[in-house]
């Protein structure tokens, strides 16, 4: 473990074997999440950090559209989470949700909801036109009527 290197790639399909030298088209070691994952959605790959920085690349190329301190403040163990065009994040300490939109070369926010004032850790989903949202103690859902 000592050795590892947290990186986020992308590879070519195929192959069988150590592809690492014949099937890596990008490779990025900066502007990684501590724990939530990255999210592949409208040409970009998406990642939050903790402090609210959002990191977008160009999938296809691995170069940064954007790295800007535009979500919640706090710490991100949640995912974020894509529908309809918007990607959401959801901060953990009082698990505000900020709305960006997905696929621009600059960060564009849609939404920056109210804290739910209780910690959240889990990955929101997204159903039936619905957000829900786990926090420690409820579970929320969101619907426009």
């Amino acid at each position: 473990m000592s050795e590892g290197k947290n990186s986020a790639f992308a590879l070519k399909a195929g192959g069988s074997g150590d592809v690492t030298t014949s099937h890596t088209l990008w490779k990025n070691t900066k502007g990684l999440p501590y724990v939530a994952s990255a999210i592949l959605y409208r040409g970009q790959l998406v990642m939050v950090k903790d402090g609210g920085i959002v990191v977008a690349c160009n999938a296809e190329s691995g170069k940064p559209a954007y790295q800007e301190r535009v979500a919640a403040a706090g710490r991100y163990y949640a995912s974020p989470v894509a529908a309809a065009g918007n990607i959401y994040f959801t901060s953990l300490e009082n698990c505000a949700v900020t709305v960006l939109k997905a696929g621009s070369e600059k960060p564009v926010v849609v939404a920056l909801n109210p804290e739910l004032g209780e910690r959240c850790s889990a990955t929101p989903a997204i159903a039936d036109d619905s957000l829900y949202i786990r926090t420690a103690t409820h579970l929320y859902a969101f619907a426009v009527k």
